[in-house]
């Protein structure tokens, strides 16, 4: 509704002869959802503020006309970077063909979508740019993850928070000392995932271990203790083969009972941890014992 208004708006001020040039139309747009922010903090005395601000962005798909099963390296020539093109290249030279499928696990938007990073140039995705700058955080929902099964269809590699549980007044933290512990590289690994050609198999079953345990099909709260618990055995590996070899719902009922044996070996754990916001070399070690303890019972059972 917001960027239909702004859009609207621009529209009236055209009718009335005040044309918006390019150039000015960013400035502008961050102006009107500065307002917007601005007014929702006056409202609340001067408060601190938190804002579910919703904005649609550029579908990576082509559409109408333009849609493809698979499209050709000359399809690719206007808008795209040239780090873009050599990825494609690359995948050409391989004999990879160049489908909707293999572009959205690049994360590079077809040809025809209208994309910002494509052929819709930056005015696409301006409303976007302009919020995001604004605020202390944001979330991307990826359209290709929702299609294929994602819940919730967050990018982590897209989202960023500048603050968060780990904030005081003198030194601003986005994270807690606990999740910082166990997700150092986490953003790294995805991204480095998502590209099928330097990606090596080790690394794409890495990648599948960490988004398991960052799905949440269940709406039910996650307390911090029970998601560094299964951060930690995700980007310490050892949920590499069991993920692999698993289905999504098998996948899920397992996480599920990891989290129950780690809470019936040791009760205090994860809830101190919750408490702390702190993950100790020894509390680390300790819930590194009780999942490979776990997990050697699940393979036992299963063998």
């Amino acid at each position: 509704p917001l960027l239909r208004l702004w859009r609207a708006a621009v529209r009236v001020g055209e009718e009335l002869g005040r044309v918006v040039r390019p150039e000015e139309e960013g400035s502008m747009l961050r102006g009107f959802y500065s307002c917007l922010t601005e007014r929702a903090h006056r409202r609340l005395g001067g408060e601190s503020v938190t804002l579910l601000l919703l904005q649609p962005s550029p579908s990576v798909r082509a559409s109408g006309a333009a849609a493809s099963d698979a499209f050709a390296l000359g399809d690719f020539e206007a808008g795209f970077s040239q780090r873009a093109l050599g990825r494609l290249r690359a995948l050409e030279a391989k004999g990879i063909a160049l489908t909707p499928p293999v572009l959205e696990k690049l994360g590079i938007p077809a040809p025809g979508s209208g994309h910002p990073r494509a052929d819709g140039g930056r005015a696409a995705g301006a409303h976007v740019e302009e919020l995001t700058s604004l605020v202390d955080g944001h979330i991307e929902l990826s359209e290709p993850l929702a299609a294929a099964g994602r819940s919730p269809p967050i990018d982590p590699t897209q989202s960023l928070t500048r603050i968060g549980v780990g904030s005081t007044k003198l030194r601003p933290t986005a994270s807690s000392a606990a999740m910082r512990a166990v997700t150092r590289a986490l953003r790294l690994e995805l991204a480095s995932a998502a590209d099928p050609v330097a990606c090596e198999p080790t690394q794409r079953i890495r990648a599948d271990a960490c988004i398991s345990v960052l799905q949440q099909p269940d709406t039910t709260p996650v307390s911090l203790g029970e998601q560094v618990a299964l951060l930690s055995a995700a980007t310490d590996g050892l949920l590499d083969e069991a993920v692999h070899t698993r289905d999504a719902a098998a996948t899920d009922q397992l996480l599920r009972d990891l989290l129950a044996a780690v809470s019936a070996a040791a009760p205090e754990l994860l809830p101190k941890v919750s408490r702390s916001g702190e993950l100790t070399e020894a509390q680390a070690a300790e819930l590194r014992g009780h999942t490979r303890e776990f997990l050697a019972r699940e393979e036992g059972q299963t063998g």
